[in-house]
């Protein structure tokens, strides 16, 4: 189980989805842009409420946690980023986010990739997250290097986009980097 989640870090409030985001969650869903979402968001605004439970259930069954990036001034949902595939014997999860197109370019996947793996490697239990981007998506290979995770190599041929085969970098944080990471930002 994962204790609930609160970060302020560089203009950012990273908390976990929950009911008082419904509105803002509706309407991104309603208006086809599912880009400031974590995959398996709902698909239809009936479905927001469930999904706002179900997002609690996850971090309560240690499951993982969605969390919402939200803009410190104004409220507004920027992002999501989460930790899944959580395997509590090896200690490890992955770490993936995604920020709204109008919002990219701020730094914002960048801080939180690197404050949110920092949580897992401390409050969170973990002893390494880890985190994987297509070679070609230069920008998430930015975020990846500028967060402070390693690069550790490529998965050839890993992901699949309904059309072809594409490579997979991968990158680490582990337990014994958080101290360089953070006197690196």
């Amino acid at each position: 189980m994962f204790a609930p989640v609160k970060i302020i870090s560089g203009g950012l409030e990273i908390r976990e989805f929950g009911p008082q985001d419904a509105a803002q969650v509706a309407a991104f869903v309603a208006a086809d842009d599912r880009t400031a979402l974590p995959p398996g968001a709902p698909q239809t605004v009936a479905e927001v409420d469930e999904w706002l439970t179900g997002t609690v259930r996850r971090r309560l069954d240690g499951d993982g946690v969605l969390l919402a990036l939200l803009d410190a001034a104004s409220g507004e949902i920027v992002g999501s980023i989460g930790l899944r595939d959580i395997d509590w014997r090896a200690g490890r999860g992955e770490i993936g986010y995604g920020v709204r197109a109008s919002r990219r370019g701020r730094g914002y996947a960048a801080t939180a990739a690197r404050v949110v793996g920092r949580w897992a490697l401390t409050d969170g239990g973990m002893r390494r997250v880890q985190l994987r981007s297509r070679v070609d998506n230069i920008a998430s290979l930015r975020v990846a290097e500028k967060a402070g995770y390693q690069r550790e190599g490529t998965l050839r041929m890993a992901d699949w986009d309904g059309e072809k085969t594409h490579d997979l970098a991968v990158f680490s944080m582990i337990s014994t980097d958080v101290g360089t990471v953070d006197a690196t930002r």
